[in-house]
């Protein structure tokens, strides 16, 4: 199975339904030029100071994202393309509304990150993102909504992604193999839609000199405890002055499990994101 590639433009009805049945879509044109030049623009320092071998919280991180890879994260504190056209961004926000809305008071930010993938680095191990909640993966329901984003052009030689198109449908313990998966070769600006329990992972780097640059990000249930911890990534005097939608994003909104009565996120009993509307926090 290869994977469909979409237009931006495309029906959303036509963007979910390719994304439900394979798991994965290519949307071209999903940033247009402009945006993705001033994106990149915002965030050139900062990855450029980032050391391709930097430590990690265990081992486990280290062999996952090997040391040939530059990272970024905390992006909606650097980045205020990110904030206003990319985590707002109306496929998100629809595709979100469908797939996790239903199970949810409100979803949130799970994870912002760009990496830069250099030459001699080595394919990751397939793994599917949602099994950062392994208790989950039996519900019969969507708990996260990812992308990839092609920052620079994504070809088979730099490490496009490689995907197992259909995979969100394998039983969880099935073994992953590389033979069945596929690179999503695409042009800068695309992106690479998945869902939480598809199977993919970054390819190996075989050019001479070519950097590949792309960002992870993802959405979760508002209820979930998300990958980054967003809180600490963007500070609070940033976020005063952020968007309603962009603080409840990041999770800053309680989440209100009516109709049990319970709620999630609160501070002294109130909900932290009027607090901020009240200059109360």
């Amino acid at each position: 199975m290869r994977l469909q590639t979409l237009s931006a433009a495309s029906p959303i009805a036509e963007i979910q339904a390719v994304l439900e049945e394979q798991g994965a879509v290519i949307v071209e044109g999903f940033l247009d030029t402009e945006t993705l030049a001033r994106f990149n623009r915002e965030v050139d320092a900062a990855l450029s100071a980032e050391a391709p071998n930097r430590p990690f919280m265990s081992d486990v991180y280290s062999h996952f994202f090997g040391q040939k890879t530059r990272h970024l994260t905390a992006i909606a504190a650097r980045s205020p393309t990110f904030r206003d056209r990319l985590l707002l961004h109306p496929i998100y926000r629809q595709l979100c509304d469908a797939l996790l809305l239903p199970y949810c008071a409100h979803y949130q930010l799970n994870y912002s990150h760009i990496f830069e993938i250099c030459p001699g680095s080595q394919r990751q191990p397939l793994h599917r993102d949602g099994l950062c909640w392994p208790q989950l993966q039996e519900l019969p329901y969507e708990i996260e909504v990812a992308s990839i984003l092609a920052l620079t052009e994504f070809t088979a030689d730099n490490g496009a992604t490689l995907v197992i198109p259909g995979s969100h449908r394998w039983p969880m313990d099935r073994v992953l193999d590389y033979k069945d998966a596929v690179p999503a070769v695409m042009p800068a600006g695309a992106a690479l839609l998945y869902l939480g329990r598809t199977a993919h992972a970054a390819g190996s780097n075989r050019t001479d000199g070519e950097l590949r640059r792309g960002m992870h990000v993802s959405f979760c249930l508002g209820w979930l405890r998300t990958e980054e911890n967003n809180y600490l990534a963007t500070p609070l005097e940033q976020v005063r002055n952020f968007p309603p939608e962009v603080q409840q994003l990041l999770g800053y909104r309680a989440h209100d499990a009516a109709p049990t009565g319970g709620c999630l996120g609160v501070y002294n009993m109130l909900d932290p994101i009027e607090l901020i509307a009240r200059r109360e926090l």
